[in-house]
């Protein structure tokens, strides 16, 4: 397939908030494909700059439709998620480091009560707040919990969109495509599995990309995960901790540790709706805001992962938030109901 140059210098990147699995659906240049239909070109347009026949451009428009990824209108295709180009993307990704001075701000206001809480843990008798730092804080309150808080004040954020598909009928999730830098979605992010005892989690939180390529020692500790799940080895959530090598807080620890996120992330989000008129301002003067029906739910969501990844970086060189050396935390963690963006 032969790229146009429209897009030959264009670096698109995507990312997806919630759970499922579109990227079984992205055969080479769906999201070429998505972007072209985004840009208004019609689909005989579409063969004659991508060079391919009707049959093959139906083909991935099939299965981006059976992704729910592509409505259809008076025989019209459109992508039903959020599409920036390179301006709007870099104009959201500066704007959102007010944001994320607020929040750090704010946690920095609550730190005291922070680690006072981590002290009354058991797992405190081994660990410092700074060694879980990370995990507890970066991934727990300022990406899970600020997000769940967000969608349970419904006035900025709605849960993430049902996107069933074949592959997987229970799929929920925001979906971004952005012309730029991977890190202009977000540099941070949380990677969690269900594990086979009732309410027990693993999860990695931390840098998605080191050195151009995904965090080779946090994909290490997700596949050994993934091994000691498949085989026999481990018949309990804290041998399945030994095994990996991580911390695991104690169900006890856990419902605790919920809590403080919960009235933390309550705060963060009184600080974040002080500003509301002038982040609505700033959305409803993109092209973005005019796009879908879920455009500013959509939006929210992209923007508040930009902003907590600023956030950490304030707060990792104020020194209040440690960063492992391998630039991700990992944890096993106790956790009833769905968290985030799949909060009901």
């Amino acid at each position: 397939m032969k790229i146009p140059e429209i897009y030959a210098n264009r670096n698109i990147v995507l990312s997806m908030a919630g759970s499922g699995n579109p990227w079984d659906y992205f055969i080479p240049s769906s999201k070429l494909t998505l972007r072209a239909l985004h840009d208004g070109y019609s689909l005989a347009e579409i063969q004659d700059l991508f060079q391919i026949t009707k049959e093959e451009l139906q083909e991935k428009i099939d299965l981006l439709m059976d992704a729910n990824l592509l409505r259809k209108e008076n025989d019209n295709y459109y992508p039903t998620f959020l599409i920036a180009d390179d301006k709007e993307t870099l104009e959201t990704f500066n704007h959102s480091k007010i944001f994320g001075r607020i929040i750090a701000d704010e946690l920095t206001k609550n730190w005291e009560e922070i680690k006072n809480k981590f002290t009354e843990l058991e797992i405190s008798q081994n660990y410092s707040i700074k060694d879980l730092s990370l995990a507890l804080v970066g991934s727990k309150i300022l990406d899970i919990g600020l997000l769940e808080a967000l969608v349970k004040d419904r006035t900025l954020l709605t849960p993430a969109p049902k996107r069933p598909s074949h592959i997987r009928p229970d799929a929920q999730y925001y979906f971004f495509m952005l012309d730029g830098e991977v890190e202009y979605l977000g540099k941070y992010g949380e990677e969690s599995r269900d594990l086979p005892w009732e309410n027990w989690h693993f999860f990695t939180f931390g840098l998605n990309i080191v050195n151009v390529k995904y965090n080779e020692p946090r994909g290490r500790i997700e596949e050994r995960c993934d091994e000691l799940l498949k085989s026999t080895e481990v018949k309990t959530p804290d041998e399945l901790a030994s095994k990996l090598g991580i911390p695991i807080l104690s169900q006890e620890d856990s419902l605790v540790w919920k809590e403080l996120t919960e009235k933390i992330a309550n705060r963060l989000l009184l600080r974040i709706k002080d500003k509301e008129k002038e982040l609505l301002e700033f959305f409803n003067n993109l092209r973005i805001s005019k796009y879908t029906n879920n455009s500013l739910g959509e939006f929210i969501c992209w923007y508040i992962h930009i902003a907590y990844s600023w956030a950490i970086d304030y707060l990792v060189e104020e020194e209040i938030i440690s960063m492992p050396a391998e630039k991700f935390g990992s944890l096993i963690i106790y956790t009833k109901g769905p968290q985030g963006l799949l909060v009901k």
